[in-house]
């Protein structure tokens, strides 16, 4: 009789002796067998799937792995494609911001209404007045309010970093009728001092637009730098989306972009309209220009945050693979729409030669398919095989013996 057969007479013995313990002694018989049960092979390591996968054996120069660690290459064409990622925003949009000390004398707008080009906006005074003798009677002297404007153009170009437009005033003898700038309808005639009303500037909107953040009122007096009013032009939207300054080959103004709007099922469309590059961060700026239609105009407003694509080159060829053969990457922000990643994602994975050695590659994953649970990846000649097995980094170079 073995020892296990002997311990468990001998607690039934106690059993029928000790009539009261005679619960507490079943379960410790039955726990008692669950301990003496062998551990499943199963249960020590699983794939994702739920499928049992055998350990390979590793020694000095050799890695032994089961045919179910290799896996061929399935060639898979793909069209590459950069992500964009970006925020609504009016093509041509400006602050209003006084560059010196003004008391506001009119306020001729609201918050939010809608104005056409040269509409008046505020009446506004310099807070010093320059006293000078001037001309003789039949001259007219004119100060301008000169607006240095830094807002975007129609075609979405900044001519800044910013969309803050100041004014500064000089005092020119010409007056500028151009509606890109504020006017002043004041003069004086004859040999005489500057008078306050010369002061007096009408700040006109330069393209039509909504009146937005008015935080000024009549009588106000303001400090220099207070921003005045902001006019957008919502009816013409794009947005500024970020690469890295390697992608400068791969987009190119006139591509089209597809793309989604945040809390949005339709798909809109875009067209880039500006690469720039800039060095502080190294980066590239691309800008582009929703496509104006019915879908895009009842949908789309300003501050939505903004995901699409934009497809470059040729078709090329990758392979098709399943999680466990890529190692040191998280996959989780590609396995929720759109499947594909923003920014170039690297992995690795084990490749055996064609002289059954180990190497260790890096490889980049283009696309996750949610009903497969299989990635799309690039970077893998088609003369090779992938190694499943999850091996210690020591395993490179060393040759693959199948059992």
């Amino acid at each position: 009789m073995t020892f296990f057969m002997r311990s468990l007479h001998y607690m039934r013995f106690i059993c029928l002796q000790t009539a009261p313990l005679k619960k507490s002694v079943y379960i410790l018989s039955a726990l008692f067998l669950i301990a003496c049960q062998p551990t499943s092979p199963t249960e020590v390591l699983s794939s994702d799937n739920n499928e049992p996968v055998d350990i390979p054996l590793i020694s000095a120069d050799s890695v032994t792995i089961t045919p179910d660690h290799i896996l061929s290459i399935k060639p898979t064409r793909y069209q590459p494609s950069l992500g964009l990622q970006g925020r609504i925003e009016p093509i041509k949009q400006i602050n209003l911001m006084a560059a010196q000390p003004l008391t506001v004398e009119q306020v001729l707008v609201s918050d939010n209404q809608w104005v056409k080009k040269g509409t008046p906006l505020l009446t506004v005074r310099r807070q010093e007045i320059l006293n000078k003798a001037i001309g003789s009677d039949n001259t007219e002297t004119n100060i301008e309010a000169e607006l240095n404007t830094t807002a975007s153009n129609a075609d979405g170009a900044s001519t800044s970093d910013n969309t803050s437009q100041t004014f500064v005033l000089n005092k020119k003898s010409n007056v500028i009728n151009d509606n890109n700038r504020a006017e002043l309808a004041s003069n004086s005639k004859g040999r005489t001092t500057a008078k306050q009303s010369s002061d007096l500037i009408t700040l006109r909107a330069r393209f039509s637009g909504r009146v937005e953040n008015l935080s000024v009122q009549a009588g106000q007096k303001i400090e220099a730098q207070t921003v005045l009013l902001k006019l957008s032009d919502e009816t013409e939207l794009h947005f500024i989306s970020t690469l890295p300054i390697e992608a400068e080959s791969q987009i190119s103004v006139g591509q089209t972009v597809n793309f989604t709007a945040e809390d949005r099922v339709d798909k809109f469309t875009g067209q880039v309209s500006k690469v720039q590059a800039v060095k502080q961060p190294m980066q590239l700026l691309v800008y582009v220009n929703v496509i104006n239609n019915e879908v895009s105009r009842n949908q789309l407003a300003p501050d939505m945050q903004v995901t699409g694509r934009v497809d470059y080159g040729q078709i090329e060829v990758g392979t098709i693979v399943p999680k466990i053969a890529l190692h040191n990457v998280d996959l989780t922000q590609i396995q929720v729409p759109p499947y594909k990643p923003l920014r170039s994602l690297t992995a690795n994975i084990w490749i055996i030669g064609q002289d059954q050695r180990l190497t260790r590659q890096p490889i980049e994953v283009i696309e996750y398919d949610p009903l497969t649970k299989q990635y799309l990846i690039a970077g893998i000649s088609s003369d090779s095989l992938i190694c499943l097995a999850n091996l210690p980094i020591e395993s490179k170079g060393k040759k693959v013996v199948v059992s």
